[in-house]
Formats: C-alpha cells, sequence, structure tokens
C-alpha cells in the first residue's frame, strides 16, 4: 500500500480522534474510570491528534514531524503493550495504580469506608471487554498499524523518494 504524507496525517487524525473520543464516552457515559496507564495513552493519542491536525493545516517539516509521530506511535506501542502484558498476567505492574493506601485510617470503621468507597483501578483488570479484546489491545493494534504506516512514509521522506 502507497502512503501518501497527507493521507497518512488524515488517517491518523481519524483514527487518535476516535480512539480519544471512544475513551471519553466510556469513561463518562458508562463511568468506567481510566487506570493510570489508561490515561498515559489517552494523553499520547491527544498528542498525536493535535500533531496530525496541526500538519493537515500548517506547512511543517515533513522530516521532523515524521520523526515525532515516528517517536510517539512507538512510545505508545510500548506503552499499550506493557499494559497489555499486565492485564494477562505476563508481567507486574512496576507503577503504583492505586490512590490510597488506607493508611491514613486511625480506626476499623474508617479503613472499612476507605475500603468501601475506593473504586477499583488497578491496572491489571480491565474494565471493558469485547470478545476478550479490551482497550489496550486495541489501543497496541491501532498504535501498531500506525506505527509501520508511519514508517513508510518516513523511509520515503529520508530516503527523498517522497513525492508532493
Amino acid at each position: 500500500m502507497d502512503l501518501s504524507y497527507k493521507n497518512f496525517f488524515y488517517f491518523s487524525l481519524i483514527i487518535s480522534s476516535l480512539s480519544v473520543a471512544t475513551s471519553f464516552f466510556f469513561e463518562y457515559y458508562y463511568n468506567l474510570t481510566p487506570c493510570k496507564i489508561c490515561l498515559v495513552q489517552r494523553y499520547m493519542w491527544i498528542l498525536i491528534s493535535v500533531i496530525s491536525f496541526i500538519v493537515l493545516f500548517r506547512v511543517a517539516s515533513k522530516k521532523m514531524i515524521s520523526l515525532i509521530t515516528l517517536i510517539a506511535y512507538f512510545l505508545l506501542s510500548l506503552i499499550a503493550l506493557y499494559h497489555t502484558a499486565i492485564e494477562l498476567g505476563f508481567i507486574n505492574n512496576i507503577f503504583s495504580c492505586t490512590t490510597t493506601s488506607g493508611l491514613e485510617a486511625t480506626s476499623i470503621e474508617q479503613l472499612s469506608d476507605i475500603i468501601m468507597n475506593t473504586e477499583n483501578n488497578d491496572c491489571a483488570f480491565p474494565k471493558f471487554s469485547f470478545f476478550g479484546i479490551t482497550f489496550s489491545n486495541l489501543s497496541f493494534i491501532a498504535s501498531t498499524i500506525l506505527l509501520i504506516f508511519n514508517l513508510q512514509v518516513t523511509k520515503k521522506i529520508l530516503c527523498n523518494n517522497y513525492e508532493a
């Protein structure tokens, strides 16, 4: 598939905007609070959306923008892969996904209230799954596909084989 610079960023803008809109929809409509790693992925998708939008409406250095988005997609793919591995139980999370520990409780009743009123935001337990595919799985698939397309576009630009 031969993908042009502009078409890649149109496609990137659509996919990244759809990812962000879907995450906000599920957060606010279905009340699914994202874990910390989900939030990092969301911020990366927002960054990519902004970059894609700017590229489509403003002429920028093609080499620099291609390399920046290449790095962004690579990092996003790594984060999504890390999150997927945590959800599947292949690795343990090295970052804390919990908000309070309950150590500030001075009585059994306070500790019980903290436990009962704390939402489970553990990154190891996905809150939504469709046919066994979680949001982190979808993020990994989408970011990896876009990373491959970005590699193709970047290769054309760096090898001076790019046609306007």
